[in-house]
Formats: C-alpha cells, sequence, structure tokens
C-alpha cells in the first residue's frame, strides 16, 4: 500500500507540475498568435481544462505533506487530548466537503456531458468538471489516511511539576 502511495504521489506532483508549465507555455503562445493576428481559441480552453486538473492535484499533494494554511494560535494552547480532538472533528467535517464535492461533481460531470468547448469542437466540457470528483477522492483517501493515523496516535502526556 505505501508503495500506491508513493506512485500517487509522484503521480500527482509531475501532473500538476506538467499541466502548470504546459498551461503557461498555451497562453503565452496564445498571446502571441493573437499579436500576430492569428489567434488559437483553443489555447485559452485548454489551459482551463490543465488548471482544473493542476489544482486537484495539488490541493491533495499540498495535504498530504501538511502544507495547507491552518490558523492554530489558538488551538496550540490546549491540551493535546484536545488538539486531538479538534484535528479530529476538523478531519471530519473536511471529510463530509469532499464527500459533497465528489457526488455533486459526478452530478455535474454528467450533466455537462454534451456540452463543448467554443474552441474545441468534439471535447467535452465534462473533461474539466470530473477533476472536481477525482482531485475529492484523492483528498477524500488522504484526510482518511490522516483520521486513520490520528486515531492510532495516542496524546501526548502531560508532566506535571516534581514527577519523576
Amino acid at each position: 500500500m505505501k508503495k500506491l502511495d508513493q506512485y500517487l504521489l509522484a503521480f500527482e506532483k509531475t501532473a500538476a507540475k506538467i499541466l502548470i508549465i504546459v498551461m503557461i507555455v498555451f497562453i503565452f503562445m496564445s498571446g502571441i498568435a493573437r499579436f500576430l493576428k492569428h489567434p488559437m481559441n483553443w489555447a485559452v480552453d485548454m489551459s482551463t481544462f490543465m488548471f482544473a486538473w493542476a489544482c486537484f492535484f495539488a490541493v491533495d499533494v499540498a495535504w498530504r505533506n501538511n502544507r495547507m494554511m491552518s490558523v492554530d494560535l489558538l488551538v496550540k494552547r490546549l491540551s493535546p487530548r484536545a488538539q486531538k480532538i479538534i484535528r479530529l472533528i476538523n478531519y471530519f467535517i473536511i471529510s463530509a466537503f469532499l464527500v459533497y464535492l465528489i457526488i455533486w461533481g459526478f452530478r455535474l460531470t454528467y450533466t455537462t456531458r454534451f456540452r463543448t468547448f467554443a474552441g474545441i469542437p468534439n471535447f467535452s466540457y465534462s473533461w474539466v468538471n470530473v477533476s472536481v470528483p477525482i482531485g475529492a477522492i484523492l483528498t477524500l483517501r488522504t484526510t482518511i489516511i490522516k483520521i486513520i493515523t490520528e486515531l492510532r496516535k495516542t496524546p501526548k502526556k502531560v508532566q506535571t511539576e516534581g514527577a519523576e
């Protein structure tokens, strides 16, 4: 399972990087082409597609590596047990939101299956929309791993003064 995790993380990192770089190249080329009076309308649509996928891959990578922004000014002052409880509550709230994204993301993907990009005929907009539930599934998997890890940990015991 750890090998699968490593491959999945490596894939997400690499895919996010490549998608962002190609997106930037497409937007730059589109700007130059428009300046030369030969617009590449498809470049903006492909950039939208790549941006959506890159965002969801990057979210999961950041979440796995604990690189998401957090405000823990007050929580750090609580006991280790209270901190654990608050972390678990946060994980369950995040999980509920991700389940919501999965359900409604698949529904949105299905309802937009016949919509195509203006600049790319025969390329369904569903390919952009499916990034929402797929990204949410990946992030939910990471969140479930965090919940399991948190439940297995025992909170640090607070030492009392004079104890040996």
